[in-house]
């Protein structure tokens, strides 16, 4: 009972419904309530086993619980409140909220699973701290269910897939990547393939990563952390949420990050998510981004949008193995963070000369972007040309900060940054004038991702900015 009490406290939902042998009845209990209803099944089960290293599995079997991913409806969605009231009552049957509840439930019994998790009424919103450990578990509460039931409501089959909404939804990437056993049902509870487990169904995995980009690799293996973040948060920017906040939450166990829940922040909750990325996280990746900022953070990105700002030049340094033969540690600065400064990091920095851009038109409405061309006087660069917001344009300094560097040995902060011939780089546009913070350089925010080449070999001494 020891161990079933460390199981159920540490893996699983705070709550759970119960379904009866005849599925008609389902009760929402607590995880007291869930090892005291257990207790004397599991111990009649466990006392005979000759090994206690069985013990855990055994009750891993008999507690097996089935978990729902789906859409919520706009209203009718069964309660914490409603369950606890109202789950005997005739008249909730004819809801469809209640309905799906139902059909989910039978569907969990035919997995042989007699306990279920759906977000709708298994967790206590009244209570921040249980819906705060909801938010952050939820994950793993995915990855340790037996099955996860996805009912897609506006699907009739496969095909149906690039409109459904699903797919579109912030929560449900998660609901997708966790469960290492899924099954879909369409509009009518119809099963949409002929598998248990839709991740062993080769038609389904072609059609999940097609509608959502995402490899079958990493739907079938994916490991939640902070590697290949860039591609993470491309995911997520197909998606929307109905709560600005949640665009940062629901990557929570995604990225496996510790990340409090204080719903009324609004766009901080992306900003803290993003200090705690880079904080932790050690690929210059994540600093390849473009569009609007945080309106916080200069050097923070507004939205996982941001990572999706790239173009063809740019595209071909982005690329999963574009740098397979180095190591990523080798490659720019390991050890950029957040200080009360900004962000820390070493670059390659260039000084360039701003090419007078194009005088604007009297009347009519500006254009909040131009195109400008940053000139080297170095015989080692090409010329930059990027859209910029126009507000920059007043800057009396200009120069390229190049981040993804080949690194010197050493490991050591200020060494020496070597860039190869006809190679192209990430950079940022800085500018710089005497109205500058502590009067420094400032990122200059671009419409796209933003790139140099190198006319020949060049070793040069790293640069630390604070942006």
């Amino acid at each position: 009972m020891t161990i079933t009490a460390e199981l159920v406290f540490n893996e699983m939902p705070s709550h759970l419904i119960y379904i009866s042998d005849d599925y008609e009845t389902t009760t929402v209990i607590d995880r007291e309530t869930l090892v005291e209803l257990f207790r004397q099944e599991l111990i009649n089960v466990c006392k005979d086993l000759v090994s206690k290293d069985r013990v855990p599995d055994m009750i891993r079997q008999k507690l097996r619980y089935a978990a729902l991913s789906h859409r919520w409806l706009g209203v009718g969605e069964p309660t914490f409140q409603a369950m606890s009231v109202e789950r005997n009552h005739q008249s909730t049957m004819t809801r469809p909220g209640f309905i799906k509840l139902h059909n989910f439930c039978r569907k969990a019994r035919e997995y042989g699973c007699r306990l279920a998790w759906s977000d709708t009424c298994c967790i206590d919103k009244r209570s921040s701290a249980e819906l705060d450990e909801a938010i952050r578990a939820m994950f793993k509460w995915y990855r340790n269910a037996e099955i996860c039931i996805v009912f897609l409501a506006d699907s009739l089959s496969i095909s149906d897939f690039p409109e459904e909404v699903w797919f579109k939804r912030g929560w449900t990437l998660q609901e997708l990547l966790a469960p290492p056993r899924i099954k879909f049902y369409g509009m009518h509870w119809e099963e949409l393939s002929s598998s248990r487990n839709d991740k062993e169904d080769h038609s389904m995995l072609d059609a999940l990563s097609q509608v959502t980009g995402i490899s079958r690799q990493n739907l079938l293996y994916f490991s939640p952390g902070l590697v290949d973040v860039r591609e993470k948060m491309i995911w997520a920017s197909k998606r929307r949420t109905t709560r600005m906040e949640d665009i940062a939450y629901s990557l929570i166990g995604i990225l496996d990050i510790s990340l409090s829940v204080a719903y009324g922040e609004g766009e901080r909750a992306f900003r803290r998510l993003m200090e705690v990325i880079i904080q932790a996280c050690r690929e210059w990746k994540i600093l390849a981004w473009a569009g609007p900022h945080s309106p916080f953070q200069a050097s923070i990105p507004r939205s996982p949008l941001a990572y999706c700002a790239f173009d063809e030049a740019s595209a071909g340094i982005l690329l999963p193995n574009r740098y397979m033969m180095d190591r990523p540690r080798k490659l720019g600065d390991p050890f950029f963070m957040m200080t009360k400064r900004g962000l820390e990091l070493e670059v390659i920095l260039v000084e360039m000369m701003l090419q007078q851009p194009a005088p604007r038109r009297s009347g009519g409405t500006q254009k909040k972007t131009q195109t400008i061309r940053l000139i080297s006087d170095s015989a080692n660069f090409f010329d930059v040309i990027a859209q910029c917001d126009i507000t920059f344009l007043p800057f009396s300094q200009w120069a390229v900060a190049i981040v993804n560097y080949q690194a010197d040995e050493s490991g050591k902060r200020g060494g020496i940054g070597q860039l190869k011939p006809a190679n192209d780089y990430l950079c940022f546009i800085l500018g710089s004038s005497i109205h500058s913070s502590y009067g420094g350089w400032q990122k200059v925010e671009t419409q796209k991702i933003v790139t140099i080449r190198i006319k020949r070999e060049v070793y040069q001494q790293v640069t630390t900015v604070w942006l």
